[in-house]
């Protein structure tokens, strides 16, 4: 088993992803591991340090990656430099893989299973291997000194025979890991420090560390924090009201250190060319994000500017600033994860690709890209249009006019069974419904969509529930039931089934009500 560790060629990348330390652990879990020439040098380890600790020293890339059954990297490197390592080799790094799924998908090509180790999850026992903690704890310490040294006055209160020098005022946006540290950082070097994040966990641990918390504290606020810890995306309306509450805090402040980032999101912009102006000169603001375009509307990333007075530091890797430092921790993270992987008793590769550590890192394998995050969404399958067809595919039944028969009483004849000899004219075919309902059991009433029958006036309704009582009392007595002189009241379908010898008009009652024949054939 074969460990590669490659000198970064990222501009400005400082940093290594093993140390003297790990080198001897990863020897004890029974690899070989080699260290490309000058790997170590921008974190001030030499190649001897390497050597001493039992690594072999690659002259060349190509010769250190050459039959290589894992690769770590800080940052990713380029598909086409990873040519020699071993089929299905893992590479294991910062990946960096929102915004560069080109690149991602040329890892997977080359056949190597990328880890990135960003997306980490924030469990228990995956703490000793976020990288993303321990990089940006360093940060955070780090973005204080920084602005120390550009702020031109002391930090703290002194008092002096000559006077009080009163202590510089500092303001952190965002109290994650980086946050937080920069405000134990400040308040370590006598700053009065305040804080504002948009979680509402925060507000006690910047309190904790002996700081002022400000934010708007409404409903969204408090529904601001994802599962995992995260902030999340807040909306325009939110993003406004802090900004004017910000805008006024901000004027007053002599330091201000942005570390506001979203997993995969540009970085939200928190403070305007005009928060900027209300500052005054000598003031000093850090911001963190620059790398991901930045908090402040003024950032231009990896350079320090002055817009009236204010210094804007935009460093885009800060902890790379203190090399030694981030390097040991960073190799640690490493070698934590690693540990996992392999067989401790066999000493070898034993990955369990059902793990959730890995699950949640694993960005490529087997030639494919296969983090749900990056994998490209399936094209819709092509489908006809549906068009209206001449005749349904369940059969449809047409309900004649008899469904409403239309009133006979002006001819005075008996309404019969027989009312297909209408004229076609008096009611148009109404298509039934393709699911006929089931006529309702005697004595229980079914009602009958709107579409199948012709609507009934109140006073129609009210004439045929009249005749209807008239009809059911006269079957009761057995007596044929007494002819009406007014023939143009109708006579429901009920009784013309009921006795069919009664001479009655013709019913206006719709055809789906159930004949009551029970009580006239006793």
């Amino acid at each position: 088993m074969k460990i590669a560790v490659l000198r970064e060629r990222f501009e400005g990348e400082s940093r290594v992803a093993a140390t003297p330390e790990t080198v001897t652990k990863l020897i004890g879990l029974g690899a070989d591991v080699t260290v490309e020439k000058g790997a170590g040098d921008g974190s001030r380890i030499g190649d001897g340090q390497f050597t001493e600790a039992g690594a072999t020293i690659g002259a060349t890339a190509a010769a250190t990656l050459k039959g290589a059954d894992i690769v770590l990297c800080v940052r990713r490197p380029a598909a086409a430099d990873l040519a020699g390592v071993n089929k299905g080799a893992l590479l294991i790094g910062a990946l960096d893989p929102y915004g560069n799924e080109a690149d991602i998908a040329a890892l997977a090509r080359a056949g190597v299973a990328a880890v990135s180790m960003e997306f980490m999850p924030r469990i228990t026992r995956a703490q000793v291997m976020d990288i993303l903690s321990s990089q940006a704890n360093l940060a955070g310490y780090q973005a204080v000194i920084e602005a120390a040294t550009v702020f031109d006055r002391a930090m703290p209160m002194m008092m002096t025979a000559a006077g009080t020098v009163r202590p510089a005022k500092a303001f952190v946006m965002g109290a994650g890991v980086a946050g937080l540290q920069a405000i134990a950082t400040a308040k370590r070097l006598g700053a009065v420090v305040s804080a504002t994040d948009v979680r509402p966990a925060a507000k006690e641990q910047v309190e904790s560390l002996g700081g002022k918390f400000i934010a708007v504290e409404d409903d969204e606020f408090k529904q601001a924090e994802t599962a995992g810890g995260y902030a999340k995306q807040m909306s325009a309306e939110y993003q406004a009201k802090q900004a004017e509450l910000t805008a006024q805090h901000i004027a007053k402040q002599d330091i201000v250190i942005t570390t506001a980032l979203i997993p995969g999101r540009p970085a939200p912009r928190l403070i305007t060319r005009e928060m900027v102006e209300s500052m005054a000169p000598g003031s000093v603001i850090v911001d963190l994000a620059a790398e991901r375009g930045g908090n402040v509307e003024l950032t231009q990333p990896g350079r320090i500017v002055e817009h009236n007075g204010v210094k804007i530091i935009g460093f885009t890797n800060v902890q790379g600033r203190i090399p030694t430092t981030a390097s040991q921790l960073y190799a640690r993270n490493l070698l934590a994860f690693i540990e996992t992987l392999i067989d401790k008793k066999e000493k070898k590769l034993a990955i369990n690709w059902d793990d959730e550590l890995v699950k949640a890192t694993v960005l490529t394998r087997d030639g494919a890209v296969v983090h749900p995050s990056f994998q490209a969404a399936p094209a819709p399958e092509s489908k006809p249009v549906a068009t209206p067809k001449d005749k349904p595919a369940t059969p449809v039944r047409t309900v004649e006019a008899k469904a409403a028969p239309a009133k006979t009483g002006a001819t005075g004849k008996p309404a019969t069974r027989t009312v297909a000899k209408k004229p076609a004219a008096t009611k148009a075919e109404v298509p039934a419904m393709a699911d006929t309902p089931r006529k309702a059991a005697p004595g229980v009433e079914q009602s009958i969509p709107a579409a199948a029958e012709a609507p009934v006036s109140p006073a129609k309704r009210a004439r045929v529930k009249k005749a209807e009582v008239l009809i059911d009392a006269a079957a009761s007595a057995k007596k044929p039931a007494p002819r009406k002189a007014t023939t143009a009241k109708p006579v429901t379908e009920t009784a013309a089934a009921a006795k069919p010898a009664a001479k009655q008009p013709a019913a206006k009652k719709p055809a789906a009500r159930k004949p009551a024949a029970s009580k006239g054939d006793n």
